[in-house]
């Protein structure tokens, strides 16, 4: 049973589960016949090759199975219709029909990634920028991105073998800098020690490694169905690299939100020019001076990493025609990202931001909601675009509930944050102003925190209990102030909330499965965690992106291969021996007859 229902590949696990247990079993206890091995080896081979967990999973499952008697699975059953399935399920008859099914099943779901690539290695020659500047001015520019296009169409960046190298040198960047990398961070951002290696350390290079491993698979051509008006025929959908990749990152995770869209332009097979933002000035000028000494030069850039502004490059860059564009930021800079490209209809994904919602049920858990709610508001000292920025607190538990915030905030920071070295720091004086003014506007309104300290930029973790009304309900607060609203019940809350840009994520707090689902059905979000926060964004499996002005687009794991790729669809055609019968039927072509008319609405019937 725990095979069964923890392994579950797709629609194979019932079948396969079955054939897995008779003939392993048969196997380990040193019935080796030819027929027995070859079911064991066959259906091992299947499910190894659907996911890397399955190793395990398959090994906790069968390991007790060892001990017990081979092909009296049954016996332990009983009788009845069970013992009577479980019996035909491991009949000889029954595991060759097996191995048959999920062989061809195999065989034709995807076909290997194509790799047939020409390279001209020859084009590199010429490069008068890539190669020869490690940081280049804002009027090179326009030839690096010339230089990067025809390094892309000489296929310099295509084959798996290239991108593979790649993935691996962006992993040796990570852990060889590893120290210089916390460094920055904390002189840009103040962060702490775990943050910092968590988020812009050990996520990228989770990033790359489940790259590495499933490269091959999302690169293969997928087979698609049979369709009786194409018929003969075989279709598949073979990805192919979208070009010239620009990524324009943001500060607040400078590392993260800049090569984690670099790791899907990568394995993709695009050139890449990156664009750190200078805000965080120290980790922009370690991507700019490091990057270059790992990865391949002719195919991968970073510009704009040693100015003092972001604007001018990144105006530059909008003059320029790149086959895909990847910002990270603001609303308000993704309209200028977005206008930008439209001038030569390049296609964006813009991961942006907005005020993020926390739904609290008055059956909740307050404990641990206020606890994960504080921790996740205070993460980079707020300055993360999916962090909880209000909470909709049923106004029975409104009391409660902030006494529980501030009670969290204590334990976890201490009561004078300022000297904790585990509570960061704002990024700049102009983000520091407008923080501190928002506190002043609500003085009166705060009920735990709202100390502030111009010359290290801190700002403490703070409660704010407002209404709707409030300046501080206006936008995006990218600091560590919790705002609470109190509301009447979940209707009253969904209606605000829709009343809104549509939020980059949503939170909800509730024991109710049928209040979850109110929320989820009612609102819309670019993601959801339920009796947390942030955890959404974590699980490699689960695109992260926004929705409306929260942005467009999704990325991380496979999602961010695709944002980088189209997947081409393809129809070969069958030529038979058959006088046209059926590869080239007659009715295809005019004069159209009535009897070709009939024929058509016969087969409109079977589509």
């Amino acid at each position: 049973f725990f095979f069964f229902f923890s392994l579950r590949p797709a629609d194979t696990t019932f079948l396969s589960g079955f054939s897995m247990v008779s003939s392993v079993t048969h196997t380990l206890r040193g019935n080796t016949d030819p027929a027995t091995a070859a079911v064991a080896v066959a259906v091992a081979l299947y499910l190894f090759h659907r996911s890397r967990g399955s190793k395990l999973l398959i090994f906790l499952g069968l390991l007790p199975l060892v001990f017990l008697p081979d092909y009296v699975l049954p016996l332990h059953i009983g009788s009845g219709a069970l013992h009577d399935v479980i019996a035909f399920a491991t009949s000889p008859l029954a595991l060759c029909a097996i191995v048959v099914i999920l062989l061809v099943r195999f065989v034709l779901r995807r076909e290997g990634p194509p790799d047939n690539y020409i390279v001209d290695e020859s084009v590199a020659k010429n490069f008068r920028v890539l190669t020869v500047k490690t940081q280049p001015s804002l009027d090179d520019i326009p030839q690096l991105v010339n230089e990067l296009r025809q390094a892309f169409d000489a296929g310099l960046s295509r084959p798996l073998a290239q991108r593979l190298a790649q993935l691996y040198a962006l992993r040796r960047f990570f852990t060889e800098n590893e120290a210089a990398i916390l460094e920055a961070l904390k002189k840009d951002l103040g962060r702490p020690q775990f943050e910092a290696l968590y988020y812009d350390n050990i996520l990228p290079i989770s990033e790359i490694d489940h790259a590495i491993r499933h490269l091959h698979s999302w690169a293969s051509c997928k087979r698609v169905g049979f369709n009786l008006l194409t018929f003969p025929s075989e279709q598949w959908l073979q990805p192919e690299a979208l070009g010239v990749a620009c990524i324009i990152s943001t500060w607040n995770y400078p590392l993260l939100l800049a090569l984690s869209p670099a790791i899907g332009a990568i394995a993709a097979g695009c050139t890449v020019l990156m664009k750190p933002c200078v805000v965080s000035a120290a980790t922009a000028r370690l991507m700019m001076e490091k990057l270059p000494e790992y990865m391949d030069k002719r195919t991968f850039a970073v510009v704009g990493g040693t100015l003092e502004r972001d604007s001018p490059c990144t105006h530059k860059l909008l003059d320029q025609k790149f086959d895909v564009i990847f910002f990270t930021g603001s609303p308000k800079v993704g309209r200028v990202i977005l206008e930008g490209a439209a001038k030569h209809l390049t296609p964006c994904i813009l991961e942006l931001g907005g005020k993020n919602p926390v739904f609290v049920d008055s059956d909740c858990d307050l404990d641990m909601a206020a606890k994960r709610t504080i921790w996740g508001r205070c993460m980079n000292a707020g300055q993360q675009c999916i962090a909880p920025d209000y909470v909709l607190c049923d106004r029975k538990v409104l009391d409660q509930f902030c006494a529980l915030v501030a009670k969290h905030a204590t334990a976890l920071y201490g009561a004078d944050a300022q000297a904790t070295e585990h509570f960061g720091r704002i990024v700049g004086e102009k983000q520091f102003e407008r923080i501190a003014g928002l506190l002043k506007e609500h003085a009166k309104e705060i009920k735990y925190g709202g100390q502030t300290d111009p010359g290290t930029r801190f700002v403490a973790p703070t409660v704010v209990c407002t209404t709707f009304n409030g300046k501080i309900m206006e936008e995006e607060t990218f600091g560590p102030i919790l705002t609470v609203v109190p509301v009447d019940n979940a209707h009253a809350a969904i209606r605000y909330v829709n009343s809104r840009p549509k939020p980059l994520s949503l939170y909800i707090f509730s024991r109710s499965k049928n209040y979850q689902q109110q929320v989820l059905c009612n609102t819309s979000a670019g993601g959801v965690t339920i009796n947390g926060c942030l955890f959404h964004v974590g699980h490699g499996g689960l695109p992260f992106g926004g929705v409306g002005e929260s942005g467009m687009g999704a990325y991380h794991g496979k999602a961010s291969f695709d944002c980088f790729s189209h997947h081409k669809p393809v129809l070969r055609k069958a030529v038979w021996a058959d006088l046209g019968l059926l590869s080239d039927p007659f009715f295809l072509y005019p004069p159209w007859t009535p009897l070709k008319v009939k024929i058509l609405r016969l087969l409109g019937k079977f589509i």
